[in-house]
């Protein structure tokens, strides 16, 4: 069994994680392939906050598996902001929506739907027809 400090400990690094791919799929998000934007930092986006908060599920039960949406999202509205000059990161079309549905409603749709563990490790499998 893991340790209560080190417990939080892994839950930090997932959080600073889950920052990291805030600021890594907004600076590849207007990545295009010869005109055509090509926003495929939104799909990974949505992959690695599954996972990270599959991650945190497996650590604790509470509020806290959602720290590193919670960065993702501060990340992504830092970034969001213009700067002294004003210049902004995010690009001003639709792709950003895309990074934000994808990045943000997949996972918590996963968490809501039972699709993941709880704080023991153990899978909640969903069976067809079971009632829950």
């Amino acid at each position: 069994m893991i340790g209560s400090w080190m417990r939080w400990a892994l839950l930090g690094l997932l959080w600073l994680d889950g920052f990291l791919v805030g600021v890594m799929a907004l600076a590849f998000l207007p990545l295009h392939i010869g005109s055509v934007p090509f926003p495929i930092s939104a799909v990974f986006a949505a992959i690695a906050n599954y996972i990270l908060l599959w991650c945190s599920a497996t650590l604790t039960e509470g509020f806290a598996r959602f720290g590193s949406l919670i960065a993702f999202m501060i990340a992504f509205f830092v970034l969001a902001v213009g700067g002294p000059g004003g210049d902004v990161v995010v690009p001003q079309d639709l792709t950003v929506f895309l990074l934000l549905g994808l990045g943000l409603i997949l996972p918590v749709f996963a968490a809501f739907a039972g699709w993941l563990p709880d704080a023991k490790g153990d899978a909640k499998p969903v069976v067809a027809g079971s009632g829950e």
